[in-house]
């Protein structure tokens, strides 16, 4: 069965460091958590993930006249430590039989999510070692990504663009079945 995830990330060239994950499985759970522990100062550093990501993250406002930046809501209920993020994640792919992993060029996800784990040595037994890749099927099938549904809104909130990806992946089986034909 296939799950279908999207992660948004802190790339410094040398590190990825997990901000969000969103999975969605075939059989239509969901999950979608929010790591606690990201360098919230060097995404603030980031233009692109201030303007694109953060704004999708639970962000505790500064009430009127408070002086500050606003910053991540760690009381909220999808914000949560790395460790508890792995352990959902690991649980959420292992109740998944036979679980595949695809993503939206999905190299850096597949490392933001198992890096949740450690070192690549230390990903748990059961957790695919990498993860399938909707350009790539697209490419397979003669398609560019300009030929994939466009999404609408949500667009780097790492559950909706999980969702997307399963959108884009029953469109592509469309464009394979309509070939088998």
């Amino acid at each position: 069965m296939r799950i279908f995830y999207d992660t948004e990330f802190l790339d410094d060239g040398r590190t990825i460091d997990l901000i969000s994950i969103g999975m969605v499985a075939e059989d239509g759970r969901e999950l979608y958590a929010v790591s606690a522990e990201f360098d919230q100062a060097a995404v603030r550093r980031h233009s692109w993930l201030m303007a694109n990501v953060w704004p999708s993250l639970p962000i505790r406002k500064n009430l009127p006249g408070q002086r500050g930046l606003d910053r991540l809501d760690l009381a909220h209920p999808n914000v949560r430590p790395r460790a508890q993020i792995a352990r959902l994640v690991r649980d959420f792919i292992l109740a998944t039989p036979d679980p595949q992993l695809w993503a939206y060029y999905s190299a850096y996800d597949h490392v933001a999510m198992a890096q949740l784990f450690g070192p690549m040595s230390n990903l748990p037994a059961g957790i695919p070692m990498q993860t399938d890749d909707l350009v790539t099927e697209a490419k397979r099938l003669g398609l560019r990504p300009v030929d994939l549904p466009e999404q609408a809104d949500g667009h780097h909130d790492a559950l909706a663009d999980a969702r997307h990806n399963a959108v884009k992946a029953e469109f592509l089986d469309s464009i394979a079945a309509k070939r088998r034909r």
